[in-house]
């Protein structure tokens, strides 16, 4: 059974709006829970840590010395169905990634849509690709669903729009800030059951996880292939995933979203599955599983406690592994808290 397309009132299943804030039909309130990490809206009365000046321009830079104001080294939101954390690591100077994360409580159960990106490090100001590709792709996703467009095309509006807002920081010709995008629709699609939803550019990764107790479900498995260098010697034969991920050129990407990228969103695979709980939905950057990139066990760690704690213990895990690169981490329980007998 495919899910339920468009948005309905939690209250009498009627049709709403992405944009709504009360049911038409019942007059029920509409709440749509919206989170975007790391918040790098700039607080008054910040000063720069080089300086001491408070003026800053939009995008962060001290107006007296260029110095970028830096965000704090972790974020964290917790929207209910979906815990979002991002951290800066312990060897980058700032926080290059972002995700953004919208959840909706449908008559069917939640909708929840997920995107991560990760800023590529070597283009000029690759935060504000990653925070432009991560709220683009979240919000043109979210308003395709409530257009009645069915999961796999609303993934594919998410990453058009993605595609253009990161082209969209470029200030001219040699500045083409660059990102990775993942993003994943999660949604009720019969009793029990969900469908993932989910597309990658890039080498940021989707995860569906579930626990070794847990027999008979869909087992622990990577949603999405990587678009780098590695993933091409494996694609033809040359190497194993393991040797191939110690040539210096693995994590190289062949795909990216930028002003300098010629690749399309009409070229991304879309991929759908029907899972059932317990399990969880995890999406992250490679300052996770640089360090941890075996389905079965991130499971050990994301299915073994309650889903704000599970994905601090994921990016806790990657910081005493080295934390040699941002970090960020989406988590959506399915049915969890059923299985455990705890809240998720």
């Amino acid at each position: 059974m495919s899910a339920m397309v468009g948005l309905h009132c939690p209250g009498c299943r009627s049709r709403i709006g992405v944009a709504d804030r009360f049911c038409e039909e019942c007059g029920r309130e509409l709440t749509i829970s919206r989170a975007l990490l790391p918040d790098r809206s700039i607080d008054p009365a910040a000063a720069c840590a080089e300086c001491g000046a408070r003026d800053f321009d939009a995008d962060g830079y001290c107006i007296a010395c260029g110095a970028l104001l830096r965000p704090p080294d972790r974020s964290e939101s917790d929207l209910g169905a979906v815990q979002l954390i991002t951290d800066r690591g312990l060897v980058h100077a700032r926080n290059e990634d972002a995700v953004a994360a919208a959840v909706l409580d449908d008559a069917s159960g939640p909708a929840i849509v997920i995107a991560v990106c990760d800023g590529v490090s070597t283009s000029e100001d690759p935060q504000l690709a990653a925070t432009a590709g991560a709220r683009g792709g979240v919000d043109a996703c979210m308003a395709a669903l409530a257009a009645d467009r069915a999961a796999p095309d609303a993934v594919m509006a998410g990453l058009e729009a993605a595609f253009d807002a990161v082209r969209g920081t470029s200030r001219g010709a040699g500045h083409a800030p660059s990102c990775t995008y993942v993003a994943a629709v999660l949604r009720a699609s019969g009793p029990g059951e969900f469908e993932i939803t989910v597309a990658s550019v890039g080498d940021s990764r989707a995860y569906w996880l579930c626990p070794d107790e847990a027999r008979g479900m869909p087992p622990s498995r990577r949603l999405t292939v990587d678009d780098s260098w590695a993933q091409a010697l494996v694609a033809h034969g040359a190497m194993d995933e393991a040797a191939a991920m110690q040539d210096p050129r693995a994590h190289a990407l062949v795909r990216w979203l930028g002003a300098d990228s010629e690749h399309r969103a009409a070229d991304t695979a879309v991929t759908t599955v029907q899972v059932r709980g317990p399990g969880v939905l995890l999406l992250c950057s490679d300052g996770l599983w640089n360090y941890l990139s075996d389905a079965v066990g991130l499971a050990s760690i994301a299915t073994a406690a309650p889903a704000r704690q599970a994905a601090r213990g994921l990016v806790e895990y990657a910081l005493r592994a080295g934390g040699g690169d941002n970090i960020t981490v989406a988590l959506a329980p399915v049915g969890m808290s059923e299985w455990r007998g705890v809240e998720s």
